[in-house]
């Protein structure tokens, strides 16, 4: 089988890794003429917490359309860092930036998409191990549509 890949995408969480990630990303795209569609999801688990502390902190409804507003707008301010350090301006890129469950939305992006290629890291924020939730990448790897790249980075 013969694939041309066209358009990869690369879920970026913000963690050390992400521009050693995004670095391999644009080689890989540099060598195959592609463009990079640059994903972050926003965790709805993080935003519960922030929003169980902040009703338990002021005793009011918490803003949430705009509590997400702006933690997309600094994820936006992030991810244009990331792009601009990468070097990058021969790559189109095109970001994506959601709320909900990364592996649910990154799998809803890749099956909705025009995505034939999809790089991501095996290790993000995280530290407790796969096993007690069940790390993002495993599931993306297991019902992607698409190839997954899956990164192993040594710690910065």
């Amino acid at each position: 089988m013969n694939r041309k890949i066209k358009n990869m995408a690369v879920a970026l969480d913000f963690s050390e890794y992400s521009q050693s990630i995004l670095d391999y990303a644009v080689h890989l795209a540099r060598r195959t003429g592609s463009g990079i569609s640059v994903i972050h999801i926003i965790n709805r688990k993080a935003i519960d917490c922030v929003k169980r502390q902040f009703e338990m902190d002021h005793l009011e409804y918490f803003p949430y359309a705009d509590y997400v507003a702006r933690e997309k707008k600094r994820c936006a301010s992030k991810m244009e860092a990331l792009i601009k350090n990468a070097k990058a301006d021969d790559i189109h890129f095109q970001t994506i930036i959601n709320e909900g469950v990364p592996s649910v939305e990154i799998l809803k992006f890749l099956k909705e998409g025009e995505t034939d290629f999809m790089v991501i890291g095996q290790k993000g924020r995280s530290d407790l191990p796969d096993f007690l939730t069940g790390g993002v990448c495993e599931k993306v790897f297991r019902h992607s549509p698409v190839p997954v790249l899956s990164l192993r980075l040594p710690k910065q």
